[in-house]
């Protein structure tokens, strides 16, 4: 018993002596883990959770940063402690420098404060004074709200500089505000500065197109806008887009400010043959860069005797032709001076193709339903040579009186019949296209019959619009479009020669309508963007939307060349819960039939 009972003893010993090695194994685990969270919460902040979002944007504690203004400025870190915890993002998109250096700022995050470090090549300016603009770079770690106005400025000399230039960049075709787009200032007055130097002064464009170019000194400059594609502050590209003003810009102490409001174009591209495309006799395929302008290309060929149809399809040139043998020949492309080339023709086999191909109708022409102005149209796949009207029937109302529309097709490509009649609302017509009434230019019929139905639409599902347009130099002539929706083209006059001008469209589809017009210039009927090399500013476009055009009425509207509309007003607020309130009605010019 008594060795039992020692042994006993000692495995009590044992086991307590392992209990209590164990509960300071875990205490010591426990603390450490507890340290090692604290010292990385320190290190790393985190986004608190819960409570009222936070709106307030980092600020600034100038008591711990470098002084901001400062003058006799020499290379040093920038320095700003900001009163919370902060991240810093986008830095090459975000922060600007003006003028700009010639290396990039390194700038680094330690705890609250951002450092801003100046490349050890970089030579500063002398006499110069330097803006850097944070933009949204910098935003508390929270809600990530930008620093409002974020902005360091010095000045290497004796006086910080403090002229301002400001205004507006809007697309030249759309008149929609442009962002991102750099604004700059150069001392040198070249005109090939903007090609071959940094500008002086710089600053982008906000989402409205809105820029300030700040703490600009007394001189004259040249200004330019400019889409820097490949961000090395130079037009070297012919795809960039660059706006500028009609004269120098000239800054004096006597004038705080000057407002430069510039047109942002692309100029005319070269055209380049991107595809050709043979495979089919009878068509040739010419694939462009861009959409091409048919009066901007001169097409011309050696003749052998062929027959030649042209048709611009969005980026492609069609060219439909027919001949008797498998001779080859040349197409000449040519655009002014800026583009040409030279295409050979070589056709197959003609009779494989007459024997493959079928000449029939497609679809793109006039619906069941179609307005009763307009002529019915019919579209087919080759360009039309010849209209048996003998072999068409056209019958109007359900006791099909026949009709003798006048019949025609388009004169470019010739694939579109048309067929004009003075509609009566309402009723049925019926087309019956016989066998052999159509031959195209290969010499195909349609082998079958061609049935459609048609209905004019009721007048009254349309309106009419009166349309006064004044202000306009009798001298000058321009092009007047009316746009529908999507900015589809409805109507286009070209006008000159009056002040003022009263034009008139009856039936026109319930819509929202725009007054388009463009000052041309040089007389050509189209709008002509700008040049730099030829000092020419875009043709100017004004765009007005009228009142909207319901169905069954009468619309007057008056268009004032370069008027400005007030800015829309601010949404109302919540309506009253009282019963007693009514809401308004608003009043317009129009009348109903």
């Amino acid at each position: 018993l008594s060795s039992s009972s020692a042994a006993s003893d000692v495995y009590k010993r044992q086991l307590y002596t392992l209990t209590h090695k164990f509960r300071h194994f875990i205490l010591y685990t426990s603390s450490f883990i507890f340290l090692y969270f604290i010292a990385y919460s320190c290190a790393n902040p985190l986004a608190p959770t819960g409570g009222p979002r936070d709106e307030t944007p980092p600020s600034v504690i100038e008591e711990e940063s470098s002084p901001n203004f400062q003058t006799n400025f020499e290379k040093q870190r920038i320095e700003l402690t900001f009163d919370e915890w902060v991240q810093v993002n986008d830095i090459f998109q975000q922060v600007v420098v003006s003028p700009p250096l010639e290396k990039p700022l390194d700038i680094s995050l330690k705890k609250k404060t951002v450092r801003v470090d100046f490349d050890d090549d970089e030579v500063l300016k002398k006499d110069v004074t330097y803006t850097i603009n944070f933009g949204e770079a910098i935003k508390d770690l929270t809600e990530k709200n930008p620093a409002e106005n974020l902005r360091f400025v010095f000045s290497t000399g004796d006086y910080l500089d403090s002229l301002t230039v400001s205004g507006q960049v809007l697309d030249a075709l759309t008149a929609e505000p442009k962002e991102n787009i750099r604004v700059m200032l150069y001392e040198n007055l070249s005109d090939t500065v903007v090609r071959t130097e940094r500008p002086f002064y710089f600053a982008k464009t906000d989402k409205e197109g809105n820029f300030k170019i700040e703490n600009v000194k007394e001189g004259t400059f040249r200004g330019f806008a400019l889409d820097d594609s490949d961000l090395n502050y130079l037009f070297n590209q012919s795809n960039e887009a660059i706006g500028f003003p009609d004269s120098f810009i000239v800054l004096r102490p006597d004038t705080n400010a000057v407002v430069m409001n510039i047109s942002l174009f692309t100029e005319a591209q070269a055209y380049r043959v991107q595809d050709v495309d043979s495979t089919i006799y009878g068509l040739l395929k010419v694939n462009f860069n861009q959409n091409p302008t048919p009066d901007l290309l001169s097409l011309r060929y050696d003749t052998i005797g062929q027959e030649v149809v042209y048709q611009f399809d969005r980026d492609t040139l069609k060219v439909w032709y027919d001949q008797t043998d498998r001779q080859s020949w040349p197409l000449y492309i040519q655009q002014d001076s800026l583009f040409s080339d030279t295409i050979p023709v070589r056709p197959g086999d003609r009779a494989a193709f007459l024997q493959e191909r079928t000449f029939e109708a497609r679809g793109g022409g006039t619906g069941k339903r179609f307005k009763p102005t307009l002529p019915v149209l019919l579209n087919f796949n080759h360009p039309i040579a010849t209209i048996d009207t003998a072999l068409i029937g056209f019958y109007e109302d359900t006791l099909r009186t026949k009709i003798q529309p006048v019949y025609s097709f388009d004169t470019l490509a010739r694939q579109q019949l048309r067929m004009s009649y003075p509609w009566r609302e309402g009723r049925p017509y019926a087309l019956e296209i016989l066998p052999g009434a159509i031959t195209d230019m290969y010499g195909l019929v349609n082998s079958d019959s061609i049935v459609k139905d048609y209905s004019p639409d009721l007048r009254k599902n349309f309106g009419n619009l009166n349309l006064t347009l004044v202000g306009f130099d009798s001298t000058s002539q321009y092009i007047v479009e009316l746009l529908g929706r999507s900015d589809a083209l409805e109507k286009r006059w070209i006008i000159s020669g009056s002040e003022s001008y009263n034009l008139i469209l009856n039936t026109i589809s319930a819509a929202k309508y725009t007054v388009q017009v463009i000052t041309d210039y040089n007389r050509n009927g189209r709008w002509d963007t700008g040049d730099y090399d030829l000092d020419r500013q875009p043709e100017p476009i004004y765009r007005r939307p009228i009142d909207d055009v319901r169905a069954n009425w009468d619309v007057e509207a008056t268009v004032t060349l370069g008027e400005k509309l007030p800015e829309p007003e601010k949404p109302a607020a919540p309506p009253s819960t009282n019963r007693n309130s009514r809401g308004g009605q608003s009043s317009g010019r129009s009348r109903g039939n």
